[in-house]
């Protein structure tokens, strides 16, 4: 072995473009490690079964566009008839490409290389679910130490570094509460610390149908997004701030469609009627502002102006495309999904 350091320089790094993230869900989840943490029964293994579920098919997940690709989800809590009774909750066709497993050894006792087989086996994986880590940690409750946490940890990801897929591990959080969210998962910030991403699922009240997802990580910007869950599936809904939006665009919208407007943020309120007197000009003005990439993405370019110490506002209609595509998937050369199927005596017989 050698002790030289192995360096590179900046001008290197600059000469040699980089690939783009791979994503699994654009702006979610990309190949490496990452914790989706919440309380029990809070509905963490139907957002886990769902993102199988999107994925395999190539179908958006909560808003966010994915890789199709193969899944394969360690649901290490849920025997064969749990699964099966939940999966037709969501769907009564089977995709093709999800693997399903109830057993797995423990980290450094064997797991690390039984998910190295596999997914040599099945090179179209790129997505890998845990679902718990309890489940695969030889050292829990009272005996977690920082380094206990990160040693796990850096095991987990090490392979899906080195496997170049998304590895998912479902675990729970403290009871007590805390401002920061992400200082709820259980254990120490070795988990975190170790990680791509946390991605920590939080419903105020177990009987309320809404819940607060908060995301972080390495590749993906913070987000927060509130969700609803319903008939067993977890559905992205839109904050009062998008509403704030939605509600104000078809004014606007009415108002350009008979030519560019150009006044003042006082001759703009009054423009748009009963939307309009909902806001101050003052805060209507910087609101727009705020908004204006999501203005564009609706076709409508804001700008300002100023003429004798004056600002004025500037809105008019362009072409844009809305066409939704494809949703970036790939969905040639997969077998094609199966029916769902009553389960029979001998598998229910084998469920946990």
């Amino acid at each position: 072995m050698s002790n030289e350091l192995k360096t590179y320089t900046l001008q290197e790094l600059y000469a040699h473009p980089m690939e783009p993230i791979s994503w699994l869900a654009e702006g979610l989840l990309a190949p490496g490690l990452y914790f989706l943490g919440g309380s029990p029964k809070v509905g963490k293994s139907w957002l886990a079964l769902q993102l199988c579920l999107a994925v395999c098919r190539g179908e958006p997940f909560l808003g966010f566009r994915t890789r199709k690709s193969e899944v394969l989800y360690l649901a290490l809590e849920d025997g064969p008839r749990r699964l099966h009774t939940r999966a037709l909750r969501l769907t009564e066709e089977a995709p093709a490409g999800l693997h399903l497993c109830g057993h797995a050894p423990m980290i450094g006792q064997g797991l690390e290389q039984q998910l190295d087989q596999m997914l040599a086996e099945h090179p179209g994986i790129r997505l890998v679910i845990i679902d718990t880590l309890q489940k695969v940690r030889m050292v829990a409750g009272a005996n977690a130490s920082y380094g206990n946490d990160y040693q796990d940890a850096a095991a987990l990801k090490e392979l899906a570094d080195r496997c170049n897929v998304c590895l998912l591990v479902i675990h729970h959080l403290r009871k007590m509460p805390d401002e920061d969210p992400f200082n709820r998962l259980s254990g120490t910030n070795g988990l975190t610390g170790a990680a791509d991403g946390t991605i920590i699922l939080i419903r105020q009240k177990r009987q309320e149908g809404t819940a607060l997802l908060t995301a972080t990580g390495r590749d993906i910007e913070d987000r927060e997004l509130t969700l609803e869950f319903s008939d067993c599936c977890w559905s992205r809904s839109c904050s009062p701030d998008e509403l704030q939006l939605m509600y104000l665009l078809p004014a606007i919208r009415q108002l350009l469609a008979s030519g560019e407007f150009l006044g003042s943020a006082t001759e703009l309120v009054e423009k748009l009627g009963q939307q309009g007197s909902l806001w101050g000009p003052a805060q209507l003005s910087r609101y727009l502002q705020s908004h204006k990439d999501a203005l564009a993405a609706q076709g409508i370019l804001l700008d300002t102006k100023r003429s004798n110490h004056k600002r004025f506002l500037s809105l008019c209609l362009t072409e844009s495309d809305t066409g939704d595509g494809n949703d970036g998937c790939d969905s040639g050369g997969q077998a094609r999904d199966v029916p769902s199927q009553p389960s029979s005596p001998s598998l229910s017989s084998q469920a946990s």
